[in-house]
């Protein structure tokens, strides 16, 4: 089900409006207890999402990479065993509102057989109550640049990682690759060609479940410079609305109504991958590719080359997308003060909930038989209940006037 996903999502495209405000990068200082080594070890995946197991303070914390973000986060407040690094980052929120935050250091990482020290990370409390004690934090970009490269096996869940320059040269000949330019001179920017345009989008592994996403914004205005290229777009597009944009971070949270469009592309192609039946919705503020095409790619992050290598877990590089959101509904969390639910529904007029009498604003109040008490009940049961059993699952939602609608999933 994808009506979390872009919520998920946009909680971390926030990381990307990192800058440095010191006059040191924020990952200068980071070091490795090993050269010249390669290790494997187990990971753990999310949603197409890579999660590391690591031990700090000899306890075992899950950090996902996050390719979008140009250092690292820690979930939550920060807590007493860090120690400041004598740098700060200055936030720019969706909102444009600027803020200084402490970079601090974490313990010794240890991470399979090696340990990195002074690995710099920015403490958030606004992401707990989406991530339902799924991650502690995350590595970012910042491991790459400063001399690593990975194998991630999205299919047997494990990873490689070495600091030898050309060490995967022979799996990477031939596969699918994606040579990148560095977002703000970190982060990954790889080509994706559309039908209509071929756009340089941010590969982003911390968009968790997300597809390919545009920023209507953006199409209005190569629209307007365009008036063909306008009428291309158009050709492929299949609903136009509103919705509710929605992110959450430093800032608190941001409900804004934006113009939205979905784009349905027979094709989408990447890095030598054609992705078939592509749905792509514009209610994002910023162009990315999410973590959902490693459900059936592994990936190679060659730092020394900057390339990202996908490697298809069945070998084929014509790969069936079929995304589709048919049920056209996301799930926010409502204000802390709302006693009418805890989970409000943001509906397409497109979409089969619409069809079926569900209305932005709705509340979720049970699945199946159970109250949903708070966002982490209503993930982990469509989780757990859905892995476990093919059924069709009963969401009861009630209106603000108190109406009581079910519908089957």
């Amino acid at each position: 089900m994808k009506n979390i996903k872009s919520i998920i999502a946009i909680l971390f495209v926030f990381m990307m409006f990192l800058q440095a405000s010191a006059q040191k990068k924020p990952y200068n200082g980071i070091e490795f207890s090993c050269h010249n080594f390669v290790d494997t070890l187990k990971i753990k995946i999310w949603d197409g999402a890579i999660i590391i197991p690591v031990e700090i303070n000899g306890k075992t914390k899950n950090l996902m990479f996050d390719t979008g973000a140009e250092m690292g986060f820690w979930i939550g407040e920060e807590e007493d065993w860090m120690t400041p690094s004598g740098n700060t980052i200055t936030f720019v929120d969706s909102q444009k509102t600027r803020q200084k935050k402490a970079v601090m250091k974490l313990p010794p990482v240890k991470m399979g057989n090696i340990t990195i020290e002074n690995y710099k990370v920015v403490a958030d409390n606004g992401l707990e109550d989406y991530v339902c004690d799924k991650i502690d934090g995350a590595f970012g970009y910042d491991l790459v640049v400063r001399g690593l490269s990975f194998k991630f096996d999205t299919k047997d869940s494990l990873m490689i990682v070495t600091d030898r320059k050309g060490f995967f040269s022979k799996e990477e000949k031939g596969q699918p690759t994606l040579k990148y330019k560095r977002y703000h001179k970190t982060n990954p920017q790889v080509w994706v060609s559309f039908p209509f345009h071929r756009i340089k989008l941010l590969f982003d592994s911390g968009a968790i479940g997300g597809d390919f996403d545009l920023p209507e914004y953006l199409m209005s205005i190569w629209a307007k410079d365009d008036p063909e290229l306008g009428q291309k777009m158009d050709e492929y597009t299949v609903v136009r609305d509103t919705t509710v944009y929605h992110s959450a971070g430093l800032f608190g949270r941001l409900n804004d109504t934006v113009p939205y469009r979905i784009f349905h592309c027979p094709e989408v192609e990447m890095g030598g991958i054609t992705f078939t039946d592509v749905w792509v919705s514009t209610d994002h503020r910023t162009g990315k590719v999410g973590s959902a095409i490693l459900k059936k790619n592994s990936l190679i992050i060659d730092g020394h080359k900057r390339r990202l290598v996908l490697l298809p877990h069945d070998g084929n590089t014509v790969q069936y997308y079929g995304n589709e959101d048919k049920r056209g509904v996301k799930f926010l969390l409502a204000d802390k003060n709302d006693t009418l639910g805890v989970i409000k529904a943001v509906v397409r007029k497109d979409g089969d909930a619409y069809r079926k009498g569900i209305r932005t604003g709705d509340y979720l109040i049970r699945i199946n038989d159970v109250e949903i008490t708070d966002y982490c009940t209503y993930l982990n049961l469509k989780n757990n209940v859905r892995a476990n059993n093919d059924s069709p699952l009963r969401y009861v939602f009630r209106s603000p006037e108190g109406e009581i609608k079910e519908i089957d999933w």
